[in-house]
């Protein structure tokens, strides 16, 4: 059986009624007459053998199989814009001094950072992890020129790259109970999930302690799975690590977790920049296949 063969042109054309409501309006937009447009579509529906619009004389609407394509259309465009981007663009060469927050780095940028250094071999990574807050002060003095770490607000500034629900977790035969202090496994102090735990369980009227605390995200996963007691972690490490399960439900509800880059990329010649677009799309598809 033939592959039926999406083209670019034909899926900007469709992005641009859908989101413009009218073949006149997306004809201007895409630089084409709208006889132009039209014969796009019907190719495309052809292709599809199956309407992608209601056309009326108030607005263009997308059928079902317009609003299931929508989503198809929207990542390959994207992906083949960034494509020539990234190939046309001059190659970035430099140093550059990067933090990476504790909380981040089992799940996503070792990955991202290793497809980095073969797309952009002439970028030297010097890559030190820590705590989030420890690295931007380290930022602040100068000793770093970026940093990956979370957000606790919006005041911090910082670019968000990443999201991801925050959940309660535990050891899968973790049983909750009503009676005593909770038992919490944490990062050190600083860590905003610790604080966020005591002061979440503070204001449901129970007492918490610290039972186990390490300096590393594996650690504090370890010893949860082991039974030490519970934590605030990223949806990720639930997907990750079968020991571990979310007993959300005697809880009060978490926030979502934003992981950011703080810094500013121009002063580091073209290679901050260069890292920062890749982290980007990297984990855009890493988010699309987490499926968070």
């Amino acid at each position: 059986m033939a592959t039926t063969q999406l083209e670019l042109d034909s899926l900007r054309a469709f992005l641009a009624i859908a989101d413009r409501g009218s073949f006149t309006a997306a004809a201007g937009s895409v630089g084409r007459t709208q006889s132009a447009v039209s014969l796009k579509i019907r190719k495309l529906e052809d292709a599809l053998g199956k309407p992608l619009f209601f056309r009326n004389a108030h607005r263009t609407e997308l059928t079902p199989a317009g609003e299931l394509l929508l989503g198809y259309a929207r990542r390959l465009v994207r992906d083949s814009d960034a494509a020539v981007a990234h190939l046309r663009a001059p190659e970035a060469t430099g140093a550059i001094r990067l933090g990476i927050g504790e909380l981040f780095v089992p799940d996503h940028l070792p990955r991202v950072l290793t497809r980095f250094r073969r797309t952009h071999p002439r970028v030297r990574l010097e890559v030190q992890v820590g705590l989030s807050a420890d690295l931007l002060k380290e930022m602040r003095a100068g000793a770093l020129d970026l940093v990956v770490a979370s957000r606790d607000s919006d005041d911090m500034g910082g670019r968000v790259v990443w999201t991801e629900p925050l959940r309660w977790v535990a050891a899968t035969d973790f049983e909750w109970s009503e009676d005593g202090p909770v038992q919490l496994v944490a990062l050190p102090a600083q860590c905003p999930y610790r604080r966020m735990a005591i002061d979440a369980l503070a204001g449901m009227g129970r007492t918490s302690e610290v039972v186990y605390a390490c300096t590393s995200l594996l650690g504090v996963e370890a010893a949860i799975a082991a039974g030490s007691g519970l934590a605030i972690l990223g949806q990720s490490s639930l997907l990750r690590n079968p020991g571990l399960r979310d007993i959300g439900r005697h809880l009060p509800p978490l926030p979502v977790c934003q992981i950011a880059v703080f810094g500013d990329a121009t002063s580091i010649h073209d290679a901050g920049g260069a890292l920062i677009r890749f982290i980007e799309d990297s984990l855009t598809s890493e988010a699309s296949l987490l499926k968070v």
